[in-house]
């Protein structure tokens, strides 16, 4: 639709117009209204004189019918025509004859009334005045009563046409009042129709189109406009529907752009956090190896539409044995390269494909390159380095993405170094664990083997007949060494079963019940285990050392104790680890460790281990009891 506001003259309110023609229309009603009761109260007047001058034609005729009686000399015909004549006085001048005739002179009305009065007064009463006054036998009596008969009839016609006079001025009247009516009825339907009229044109149409205007704007078509724009209510109405519906369809449009770029930023979003998704996954579920950074590489270079992608690692972080990483040539030492003393970035080869002249990583007429450190807190690792397009730079996007890849990358490599020390630490510990396990058992054992030898050469230079003898004779020495090898080899194959201890990922729960249902096979006692502690509670290193002190306790019971029910129990309370294992055997008096049995020590040496205590001691209704106690370390935890 066109927009004719410029051009369309202003117009008047709606509200003034419609004002106007209602106005008129009621005024119209309200003359024909007043019109018809003054009329009407007019004509009420008329009948009235129209009646009253009737009457004077009919007493007119009384008279004279009085006058021709034959009894009209007696005495009472004379005052009969006496009172008929006041009677006639009084009709003549009554008001509701002389208040219905015109004020004007000149009138038709007032001159045939004026004339009737004049011929009565000069004329009819003069002729019944002699009558009257004259006596019966008087010329006088005749003379008077000829003279009004022989006037009666034209005077009656006068009378007549005042009376006709009368009945047209009231059929004048009411016809006057009949196109007053027809008038105002006429032009009222008019005013009505020119309200129509108005209302079609100044309100319904502009409504319309207003109503079209916002539907079209409810399906999302601002393209409608309204023509009825003006100085009017629904003029400016329009006008400001065309305004807002030109609004809309700016800021729809703008919205629809809004909306593409939100599509694009969250495609891009999609396709970053994918890419973020997958490298993290390919770093976290297989070894840190060049054959996985290659695949890295190639999803970022692949995803993001980077010409070429390389990962520049320093040589103490690199894994060991591997090929060059990266699509760039192969790496040679440089000092091109951004991170210092790396010896792994690109020599003369790398920068001529990456057009890199400066010792930043970023080219002097083209930012083709870029350089992002792979780096934490402690240390830096490497760069990650990117070649664009040709004419293509880095988006606004791709920085915070690239800076996530190379924190991923760092983490990593701090993971995994982390791994690969605490893999030494373990080695480390292991080897201390089997120093110690040697040094306290077998160490002690082949010592004292060695001191027995020394003995056992001593009582061999010794003679034997002597009388002074103080040494043991080698039988007895060789005696004791005998125990003591016995000893030492049963110590070994204790290490040896230590050593070969292993607990898998079920974790300690079934390996104790293992260890339980292995000492049942070897022995007769009769075994229980009771275990209430929450899976996952210990560390591995606590686990291990609880299940040797278990191990060396059964082991104690099944040599010494000549026990026939044992019992393992560990609870945890109040924060504190508890291990029990207690036996109904013989107790502990009388079977105190001799030289070279160290099983309790290193029980002992355990638990402190541990940062715990241990109890070994004799119940009072025999046996003995092993009670363990500590506290997990590195676990906020109460039981």
């Amino acid at each position: 639709m066109r927009m004719s506001g410029a051009t369309r003259p202003a117009r008047h309110p709606i509200l003034i117009v419609l004002g106007l023609l209602m106005a008129g229309v009621i005024a119209l009603g309200v003359t024909g209204m007043l019109t018809s009761i003054f009329i009407a109260e007019i004509n009420q007047g008329m009948a009235a004189a129209v009646n009253q001058s009737g009457t004077l034609r009919m007493q007119s005729y009384r008279i004279g019918v009085a006058l021709a009686d034959d009894r009209v000399s007696r005495p009472e015909s004379r005052i009969e025509v006496k009172r008929l004549v006041v009677e006639y006085e009084q009709r003549l001048v009554s008001p509701r004859l002389t208040e219905a005739l015109p004020a004007n002179a000149s009138d038709p009305v007032r001159l045939a009334y004026e004339r009737v009065r004049w011929r009565w007064t000069n004329e009819m009463r003069r002729a019944l005045t002699r009558f009257i006054d004259a006596t019966p036998e008087s010329p006088e009596t005749n003379a008077g009563r000829t003279a009004y008969l022989d006037r009666m009839d034209d005077f009656v016609d006068d009378i007549h046409a005042l009376v006709r006079m009368l009945e047209e001025r009231a059929e004048h009247r009411i016809d006057l009042l009949r196109w007053i009516q027809a008038s105002a009825l006429v032009l009222t339907v008019a005013l009505v129709l020119v309200s129509l009229v108005v209302v079609q044109r100044r309100v319904v149409e502009p409504l319309a189109e207003l109503l079209d205007c916002a539907d079209r704007a409810r399906r999302g078509d601002f393209s409608g406009h309204t023509r009825f724009v003006g100085g009017d209510e629904l003029g400016r109405v329009g006008a400001a529907m065309n305004l807002m519906t030109q609004g809309l369809s700016q800021i729809y449009g703008e919205l629809e752009e809004r909306v593409a770029d939100k599509t694009r930023d969250l495609e891009r979003s999609n396709r970053s956090l994918s890419l973020l998704y997958r490298t993290s996954r390919a770093l976290d579920e297989a070894p840190l190896t060049d054959a996985v950074l290659d695949r890295v590489i190639e999803d970022i270079r692949d995803q993001i539409g980077f010409a070429e992608v390389a990962i520049c690692l320093r040589d103490d972080v690199r894994p060991r044995g591997q090929g060059d990483l990266g699509t760039a040539p192969p790496r040679q030492p440089a000092a091109a390269c951004p991170v210092h003393d790396c010896g792994l970035c690109a020599g003369p080869e790398l920068a001529a494909t990456f057009g890199l002249d400066s010792a930043d990583g970023v080219r002097s007429d083209s930012n083709r390159i870029a350089s992002l450190s792979i780096r934490d807190p402690d240390r830096v690792y490497g760069t990650l380095r990117v070649a664009l397009a040709p004419g293509r730079t880095l988006e606004p996007w791709q920085q915070p993405l690239l800076e996530s890849l190379a924190g991923q990358l760092a983490t990593a490599l701090r993971l995994m170094g982390r791994m690969h020390e605490g893999r030494r630490l373990a080695l480390h510990e292991e080897r201390g664990i089997l120093a110690r396990e040697l040094h306290d058992s077998l160490a002690q054992s082949l010592s004292y083997l060695k001191i027995q030898a020394v003995r056992l050469d001593a009582a061999l230079r010794e003679s034997p007949t002597a009388p002074d003898r103080k040494l043991p004779s080698p039988a007895e020495i060789l005696s004791e060494m005998r125990e003591g090898i016995s000893s030492a080899y049963r110590q070994l194959r204790e290490l040896l079963t230590t050593f070969r201890l292993r607990i898998d990922g079920r974790g300690l729960a079934n390996a104790l019940a293992e260890t339980v249902e292995e000492f049942r096979r070897r022995t007769d006692i009769a075994i229980r285990l009771d275990d209430r502690l929450p899976s996952g509670l210990l560390s591995p290193n606590e686990e291990v050392h609880v299940m040797q002190i278990i191990r060396e306790a059964l082991s104690n019971v099944t040599r010494h104790a000549q026990a026939r029910h044992c019992w393992i129990q560990l609870d945890s309370a109040e924060g504190e680890i508890r291990v029990e294992i207690r036996d109904d055997g013989q107790g502990l008096a009388g079977r105190l460790p001799g030289p070279g049995h160290y099983g309790m020590t290193i029980m002992k040496e355990r638990a402190l281990t541990l940062g715990g205590s241990i109890q070994i001691e004799s119940t009072p209704s025999g046996g003995s009891r092993v009670s363990l106690a500590f506290r997990p370390r590195g676990l906020n935890w109460a039981g």
